[in-house]
């Protein structure tokens, strides 16, 4: 009897020490964005929380976040993720850029802004939300899994265009020697990465923004 109650307390003793985890969902190809992950784990661990990210397709990323009550947070999206995660609040420090650009197979398409791809077929990724608000009104899109499956339809010219984030396009290509593809040259735009906290946590969401803000006052993460 003495020794199971030894054990019991040992137990309750490592539970009450154990610091509070969060967890938090994100893309797959996060890879890509070492600095995001690092800078909100950072922001998270000084207010005592440890997290543990949990990587998925992008679209799959977003139906969790907004469906799950076991995930307390989506790592890093666009503004335009807002109305998709209605019971999350935006964190208004950005915690990194993303840099878009337009790929295409040896300079067959000629892509110089946002207009100029309505002339030809885009491809772009599920749940990545910035391109389907920007194409939305463009009938020749199609929208893929994952990156790699857009660049190898680029690659066989099912599409004449895909349109990433920068890095993950290069994060790619190197990976499946993509070699073909080149990226376009201005790119097209650069937009802000946020935080978004389920609103379940609502009272974590100012002291998490203090301290995100303290770590970016230069940014931590530009793509």
């Amino acid at each position: 009897m003495r020794t199971v109650c030894l054990i019991m307390l040992t137990l309750c003793c490592g539970y009450l020490s154990a610091e509070p985890s969060l967890r938090i969902s994100t893309v797959k190809t996060i890879a890509a964005y070492p600095h995001v992950s690092d800078t909100v784990t950072a922001a998270y661990s000084e207010l005592g929380y440890t997290v543990e990210i949990v990587p998925m397709p992008a679209k799959r990323s977003l139906r969790h976040a907004r469906d799950n009550h076991d995930i307390d947070a989506e790592l890093a999206r666009t503004r335009y993720a807002a109305s998709y995660l209605p019971n999350h609040i935006l964190i208004p420090v950005p915690v990194g850029h993303i840099t878009i650009a337009a790929f295409v197979k040896k300079d067959k398409a000629l892509v110089s802004d946002w207009q100029s791809l309505q002339q030809y077929r885009v491809a772009g990724v599920r749940g990545h939300l910035f391109l389907e608000e920007k194409m939305r009104k463009h009938n020749s899109t199609q929208f893929f899994n994952t990156a790699h499956q857009a660049l190898t339809m680029l690659g066989r010219e099912r599409v004449d265009v895909v349109v990433l984030p920068l890095s993950l396009g290069e994060y790619v290509i190197k990976k499946y020697w993509h070699k073909q593809i080149t990226v376009v040259s201005p790119v097209l735009d650069q937009v802000p990465l946020y935080h978004f906290l389920h609103n379940k946590h609502q009272d974590k969401a100012e002291h998490l923004a203090e301290v995100l803000r303290k770590f970016t006052t230069e940014p931590l993460a530009q793509y």
